[in-house]
């Protein structure tokens, strides 16, 4: 399978050409494959239309979007994505439209959709919503719900739903997806904030493709948030798994990025605005 990956939306932009690609807080890839054009997060609605027509992505020939999951940070862009493709299948999670917040001390920010889904499906979103993995195309195997078994990724404590009774605790954020992408070299995961923990995703995308060699890990991985535990522990596997590159995005974090690329080397880059992989 030919494979073209191209990051629309994140944090900070790599290309200095074309001029004019802006970052935001939020993360969009668009797929090129032999099967179709796909559409992995939308950002948070801010550049993802500026930032597809400066890359020359044509985001009306699209033959799916897929959420890993229900941040506004990943979908706010979802409206104007539909004013240029209208109607097309939408890959989630069962979850997609929790209602979520962040925790900043004693005041609560919603961070989730702010549409319901019969208002993005007068739009032509054509919701597909799964526990399960996906296939979405050949080659493109979408998560589906991930197990927690890692001791050491035990979530972010800032992120907050709200019980029918009002009381607050903690999001397991049981919709975090990621994609599993078969290459040549070997599987490729592509991430939206791994707030699954991404020892537990590595783990959850080997049985699930039964393909013990993985190739590439791109996208955020929430690392900025996570322990020294936590951290230490994912770099040993990542050595283990013996990873050919690595492209952090989005919520990695600068120190975490710093320490990523310590260890890796020539395997690390970052994926900005305008980062390019291609098979």
């Amino acid at each position: 399978m030919s494979l073209k990956l191209i990051v629309l939306c994140e944090n900070s932009v790599e290309r200095v050409s074309p001029l004019g690609l802006l970052g935001e807080h939020g993360f969009a890839c668009h797929l090129q494959t032999d099967h179709g054009n796909f559409l992995f997060d939308t950002g948070g609605g801010q550049t993802i239309i500026n930032n597809s027509d400066k890359l020359k992505i044509d985001l009306s020939d699209l033959q799916g979007i897929i959420f890993s999951h229900g941040h506004l940070d990943h979908t706010g862009g979802l409206p104007q994505v539909l004013e240029r493709c209208g109607k097309v299948p939408v890959y989630a999670h069962t979850d997609l439209f929790v209602k979520r917040h962040s925790s900043n001390g004693n005041q609560l920010r919603e961070i989730g959709l702010p549409w319901s889904q019969s208002e993005l499906e007068a739009q032509g979103a054509e919701f597909k919503l799964s526990l399960r993995p996906v296939q979405i195309a050949p080659g493109l195997t979408l998560s589906g719900e991930i197990p927690r078994v890692s001791k050491f990724e035990t979530g972010d404590p800032n992120l907050i739903i709200i019980g029918e009774n009002g009381d607050c605790c903690c999001d397991p954020l049981a919709d975090d997806y990621s994609l599993f992408i078969h290459s040549p070299k070997g599987l490729i995961i592509l991430l939206g904030c791994a707030h699954a923990g991404v020892l537990n995703i590595i783990e959850h995308a080997c049985h699930v493709t039964k393909q013990p060699k993985v190739h590439m890990l791109i996208g955020g991985t929430h690392l900025k948030f996570s322990s020294p535990e936590q951290l230490a522990a994912t770099l040993d596997r990542l050595e283990e798994v013996d990873i050919d590159r690595i492209g952090v995005s989005h919520c990695t974090g600068l120190k975490a990025a710093q320490k990523i690329s310590e260890r890796f080397g020539d395997k690390f880059f970052y994926a900005s605005v305008g980062c390019e992989i291609e098979f």
